[in-house]
């Protein structure tokens, strides 16, 4: 791709967060030349992924439910030592190493919280974003690549509780926020936090509950000593169907650590795939023993008592609510990004690009059921070459205008409608609509580049 022509007039672009989605950001501006500065609020980079952190939410024992070969960015594989699914220590290490390999750290301003972002006036003209301490900085475009999991989505029930009340976002460890062992303790919500996190509980509580809403599908690490989304990206390149590979799963899953209803569990009201996979190896071996008792939603809070739906009532001293989050972005206009004063979740091609701007995108609002690192990468290319286009390119420009115009293709699974599911692709479909959009901004970028280069020779002949 042509670099874009330097200019004293150019302002930055800025790109919000430290995280993977913003260091694929920088990385790929400034390797289109395409100035850029990253803004972000915590001590040092790696986004959630910086443990202790303020706006970190994962917890002591997190590692990763995608495999790294799935996960790592295409240009920057993970280490041959690393395991297939490595700890949030070796994450962050991996991060501080993309970044420092690529030059980042010149670039990255940290403890610069964003407090607001305002465009200067019609698309085009610029942001001014304010930060906490300092005075306001402008620029020609925003790339938001702040995460989405700030806010805790609580679960709506009836009472209150008098025990010790918290959400997943504050859960760190079995001795922190609070102490554990020894203790009654509920766990709510059937995703990986709130699965991760009853298994971990089983290990010191007393008893541990855990409750959901519908029953899931689980399917483990590993497959016969490969990772399980390994196994099924080769159906994926093989081109296999929804309904073959499914077929496939279902049964590599029952030999492996079999199906719910072989633990006593309900079988599940949708069908493998049309949730976000729930990857543990451990959770259903300590349902069979005890260690883990399944129970259904919950109606009330009585005190330290919990009603269950089917009118049990039990009473516990913890609750974590694993119930996932708001989708935020407080310091926007929501409707710069598509959404309303009603709600706030920005309507964008792709979960990437407002259909009208060309100086502002959203990278990683996705939650993809593989690894997401590798497709954030692949966004942010696709940014850069937008604001590359913007700058020096008209017609590749009007082309992905053109583009966003149209309505998106369905995907190929139907996913399970609740807000879980509200950022879901299926991502091998996902990353190759990337792919072609990538090919195609260049094939035209490339023209019209050669186009002026022949003018500009044409004029120096006549000259």
């Amino acid at each position: 791709m042509p670099s874009s022509p330097a200019s004293a007039d150019r302002l930055p672009w800025c790109v919000i967060g430290a995280g993977p989605s913003g260091l694929a950001a920088v990385k790929r501006l400034r390797e289109a030349g395409i100035d850029a500065e990253c803004l972000e609020r915590e001590g040092g980079i790696g986004g959630n992924w910086l443990f202790g952190a303020a706006t970190s939410r994962i917890f002591a024992s997190t590692r990763l439910i995608s495999s790294k070969s799935l996960t790592e960015f295409a240009d920057f594989p993970m280490p041959r030592h690393y395991p297939a699914y490595p700890d949030h220590r070796q994450c962050l290490d991996y991060l501080r190493a993309y970044a420092e390999r690529n030059a980042l750290a010149p670039h990255i301003h940290l403890h610069a919280a964003v407090e607001r972002i305002e465009p200067l006036g019609s698309p085009g003209s610029g942001w001014r974003v304010s930060l906490a301490d300092g005075p306001p900085r402008h620029y020609d475009g925003v790339v938001i690549a702040s995460g989405h999991n700030h806010v805790p989505r609580w679960p709506e029930i009836p009472g209150s509780f008098t025990g010790d009340f918290l959400h997943a976002a504050d859960y760190k460890s079995p001795t922190q926020p609070v102490p554990l062992a020894g203790r009654r303790v509920l766990v709510i919500g059937g995703g990986n936090s709130g699965s991760d996190i009853a298994v971990e509980c089983a290990r010191h509580a007393a008893t541990v509950v855990h409750s959901t809403r519908r029953g899931y599908f689980v399917v483990p690490r590993e497959v016969y000593g490969r990772p399980a989304d390994l196994r099924g990206e080769r159906l994926l390149k093989m081109g296999a169907p929804v309904w073959l590979r499914r077929f496939i799963s279902e049964r590599l899953i029952d030999r492996t650590i079999g199906l719910p209803w072989r633990h006593g569990l309900p079988r599940p009201d949708h069908r493998l795939f049309e949730t976000h996979p729930v990857i543990n190896s451990e959770i259903l071996a300590l349902i069979d023993t005890g260690r883990i008792r399944p129970a259904g939603d919950i109606t009330a809070f009585d005190g330290h008592d919990v009603v269950f739906r089917d009118g049990s009532r039990e009473a516990f001293d913890v609750v974590i609510a694993a119930t996932g989050y708001h989708i935020s972005h407080p310091f926007l206009d929501a409707r710069l990004l598509g959404g309303d004063s009603s709600d706030a979740t920005p309507r964008l091609f792709m979960n990437l690009l407002p259909r009208d701007r060309d100086d502002i995108a959203v990278v990683g609002l996705i939650q993809p059921d593989s690894g997401q690192w590798g497709i954030t990468d692949l966004q942010a290319s696709l940014v850069a070459r937008m604001a590359h286009a913007a700058r020096c390119a008209p017609r590749a420009r009007a082309w992905l205008y053109r583009t966003r115009q149209r309505p998106e293709p369905s995907q190929p699974i139907r996913y399970v409608d609740s807000p879980r599911h509200a950022l879901e692709v299926e991502h091998y479909s996902y990353r190759r609509r990337l792919e072609r959009l990538i090919a195609s901004l260049d094939r035209r970028l490339r023209r019209e580049g050669d186009s002026e280069a022949r003018m500009i020779r044409i004029r120096g002949d006549d000259v």
